[in-house]
């Protein structure tokens, strides 16, 4: 591949090598011959676009005859060893990071012919990274087809290499940011009465598209059921937006590979006292959490804060499931994919470090007068966060 090529790739190629060499200190740490780490299309290809640049495709054809693992790919990394990237369809990006790579429509067949070709079966130990997506089937026919091979589960070790974003990411990071304002300025001026709410979402995408997003997942809930729901399907429609309209609107997509993932919501004419007390709080909520969040603080604490402002506020139940109350929880982690460790909700004990990309979201939803959302990027540094937005976060439009 020439130079040329690997200047398209979101980080420099340099750190793809030294990732995986990560991965191989971390697995020989744990007493493993190495890696298996397994991708799926859709919405599971983080871990081969960190790895390797890899984002396998057609996951949605059925496992039949001699066909397993349609739409998986799996990045191979022994210990001593160089890696191979398996891959189960012949139509894959040509910019891939790893040197070797196979293809065999049936990836457990093509893995164990991996691994015996190298002398790596044996009584060999390996480590699966996949856990959460990787089907009965597939793990099934792994088993079957290498018997001489010992796998544990080791899903942590990815997700705790990806949480911590070096600096060539964190550069990408505020460059998405500030393509997630340009959306939000959009969605200031397409959101009036009259307009509806796909028209709203179709400003957003045009904005964002414009200054090199990808990959862009819009909403816009609008009335008081539809902004009081965390999320609902369609994420917007052709309901028209009427005076007194509360909507929430989440804006959201990938800029070089990354992802930004923040929401803003707004009143259609002047907010009622009501409304303008569920906004202020939920900006409360917000600020509050992305002044505590530093090194240090566990994940598990940033979910106090809204917890503590909402029971100030005499909305408890409205904004946790903590309560009992119908949200999710006050925020997740993000990078190559839209949803990453930690969570940002009583019960997870992740410490902070410098380097973690978080996107906070206090919500109030399922409130007699509707609902909305607030969400930052941050980005946790030595002594604190970098709050990687700042457009306007909620407003109210003429009617």
């Amino acid at each position: 591949m020439s130079e040329d090529r690997w200047a398209q790739l979101p980080v420099p190629v340099e750190q793809y090598h030294a990732r995986r060499q990560a991965c191989r200190v971390e697995a020989s740490a744990r007493g493993l011959d190495g890696l298996v780490v397994f991708s799926r299309d859709p919405g599971r290809e983080g871990n081969g676009l960190y790895l390797a640049n890899h984002r396998p495709i057609a996951g949605s054809h059925p496992a039949m005859y001699d066909q397993r693992g349609r739409g998986y790919c799996a990045v191979i990394i022994p210990i001593d060893q160089p890696s191979t990237l398996l891959v189960t369809s012949p139509y894959y990006e040509p910019d891939v990071t790893v040197e070797q790579v196979e293809i065999d429509t049936n990836l457990p067949r093509g893995l164990a012919s991996i691994l015996t070709d190298a002398g790596l079966t044996k009584g060999a130990r390996w480590g699966l990274v996949g856990e959460e997506f990787l089907s009965v089937l597939l793990y099934r026919d792994i088993i079957a087809s290498l018997p001489g091979v010992t796998f544990f589960f080791a899903d942590d070790l990815l997700w705790s290499l990806r949480a911590i974003k070096d600096e060539f990411e964190q550069e990408i990071l505020r460059a998405a940011a500030k393509i997630a304002d340009a959306g939000a300025g959009a969605a200031r001026s397409a959101f009036r009465a009259g307009q509806t709410e796909n028209q709203v979402v179709v400003a957003i995408d045009r904005a964002l598209r414009a200054e090199g997003a990808s990959d862009t997942s819009l909403t816009c809930q609008s009335g008081v059921y539809r902004s009081g729901e965390p999320l609902i399907r369609p994420y917007a429609t052709d309901r028209v937006l009427e005076p007194g309209d509360t909507a929430q609107i989440e804006i959201r997509g990938a800029y070089r590979g990354y992802r930004f993932d923040i929401c803003r919501s707004a009143i259609v004419g002047e907010p009622s006292n009501v409304q303008r007390h569920l906004f202020e709080t939920c900006e409360e909520m917000l600020d509050g959490i992305i002044a505590k969040a530093a090194p240090g603080v566990r994940a598990e604490e940033l979910q106090d804060v809204c917890d503590e402002i909402a029971d100030r506020e005499g909305l408890n139940g409205y904004q946790s499931m903590h309560y009992g109350g119908p949200s999710t929880y006050c925020g997740h982690g993000l990078g190559i994919s839209g949803d990453e460790p930690p969570v940002l909700f009583t019960g997870d004990k992740t410490i902070l470090r410098p380097g973690m990309y978080l996107t906070p979201e206090p919500g109030i939803y399922r409130h007699p007068a509707g609902g909305l959302r607030l969400e930052d990027d941050i980005l946790i540094t030595a002594d604190g966060c970098e709050n990687l937005n700042s457009s306007e976060r909620w407003w109210w439009s003429e009617e």
